[in-house]
């Protein structure tokens, strides 16, 4: 090594002690370095630095060191949705509320009014209409706080250490936790999509002592498919009554829900008490025709058509002591122009409908119970949320015996798969 007077080193502050082996990258004889050649070593030296381990550099614990050099994953799954569903996105119903305690033993509605209890800010963890879901934090052994930004239309709950499950509020950050962490999730549909995919879900980690934010996020539609109740064929002794009961138990806007009930004309001047039955509970009685022609009115004259419309008008009238809703369904939804024609001249607005066929001598209530999921499923798809913007009108009646015995059992059923129950509205119909 050359040793460079301690005068030089006093004055000239470029001058420093190096080898002057032979080699390339020798420095000149003398040790004398040029300006050059110290801008070229200010240059390599810090990128020489980052070829060592940081663990050379005497770094400090994980807690105290700048956490942003450390990788976490957060990963936020709906349902065991695989990667690809991330991208294309789930589907969850709304939740369709139900009143638990108007059941009776064997789980079926009660036939008799009991009053609504809110089950207020708590769910059941066998709810079936609530989604699956789990958060989970992996990475460098630390400390950071978590949180999940959602929009107003879904409420998110995270299952506790008791098992219970607490409801979360967007955006508001968790006390901190240790990493490794994971929770299970449950998601609730509140209000359905406008768009497909309009529902993001962002959960967000930031580790302590750091700026550092990791992120996942999955995206959902909700689908909202409402339903009413109409019943045709009444009023019928024992039938007609139980069905207005059971209707009791299920409540729509915190009252029990409205049906329409189309009636006969004929039975009607039998049994004008169910009729007033029916209006009492404020269900909408409907103009069901008079004699319910077997072979369809196109096989009538237009005088008689109007005479079997007017006729069960009255019979709804002297029943009631009021005039009725001008509102009317002709026998099977059958295609009679000339029928439509008479009724709209008559002032009456035409109620069809989805038929489920529960009149069929074969049908039990399991069978109208899955053509009523089918008619629901494709009424609003996730590639179309707001294909119907109406409710779907399912078509019962009141005498068989899968209808008036298991209503109940068929709504119920209805709700757990996520379709909404709401009132029978004459302005919503198709």
């Amino acid at each position: 090594m050359m040793k460079i007077p301690i005068s030089d080193l006093r004055t000239k502050s470029h001058l420093y002690t190096f080898p002057i082996n032979p080699s390339p990258y020798s420095f000149p004889k003398g040790g004398r370095i040029k300006p050059a050649h110290l801008l070229l070593f200010i240059f390599l030296f810090p990128l020489s630095l980052c070829s060592f381990p940081s663990s050379a550099c005497g770094g400090a614990s994980v807690q105290g060191r700048d956490q942003g050099t450390y990788r976490y994953v957060v990963n936020l799954v709906v349902d065991s949705m695989s990667e690809e569903m991330e991208d294309t996105g789930e589907v969850i119903r709304i939740n369709s509320d139900f009143d638990e305690k108007n059941k009776n033993a064997q789980g079926n509605p009660l036939s008799d009014y009991q009053p609504d209890e809110k089950k207020g800010d708590r769910i059941e963890e066998d709810d079936p209409n609530l989604k699956d879901a789990s958060l989970s934090i992996k990475g460098e052994s630390a400390n950071g706080k978590w949180r999940l930004t959602f929009p107003e239309n879904i409420m998110i709950w995270k299952r506790t250490g008791n098992g219970e499950f607490e409801k979360l509020i967007s955006a508001k950050l968790s006390d901190e936790v240790p990493i490794p962490f994971a929770c299970n999730l449950k998601i609730e549909g509140i209000k359905g999509s406008q768009t497909t995919n309009d529902v993001r879900i962002l959960a967000e980690f930031t580790p302590a002592k750091s700026k550092e934010t990791y992120r996942d996020s999955v995206s959902l539609t909700v689908l909202e498919t409402k339903f009413v109740l109409t019943f045709d064929d009444g009023p019928l002794p024992d039938k007609t009554d139980k069905i207005v009961r059971v209707l009791k138990n299920f409540y729509c806007d915190g009252e029990p829900v409205k049906a329409a009930f189309f009636e006969i004309g004929a039975k009607i001047n039998k049994f004008g008490e169910l009729t007033r039955f029916v209006d009492l509970n404020g269900h909408l009685v409907g103009n069901h025709t008079q004699y319910h022609e077997r072979y369809g009115h196109n096989v009538l004259p237009d005088v008689m058509i109007r005479e079997d419309i007017d006729s069960c008008e009255e019979a709804i009238r002297q029943a009631l002591g009021k005039e009725p809703v001008k509102i009317i369904r002709n026998r099977s939804l059958a295609n009679e122009d000339r029928f439509d024609r008479a009724a709209k001249e008559m002032g009456y607005k035409i109620c069809r409908g989805e038929m489920l066929n529960d009149w069929e001598s074969s049908s039990n209530f399991t069978q109208i119970q899955e053509r009523a999921v089918r008619i629901l499923e494709s009424w609003n798809t996730k590639e179309n949320p707001r294909l119907h913007t109406y409710p779907v009108i399912l078509i019962f009646h009141d005498f068989p015996e899968a209808t008036y015995d298991h209503i109940g059992e068929v709504i119920r059923y209805l709700q757990d798969q996520g379709f909404e129950l709401v009132n029978f509205d004459p302005e919503q119909i198709y």
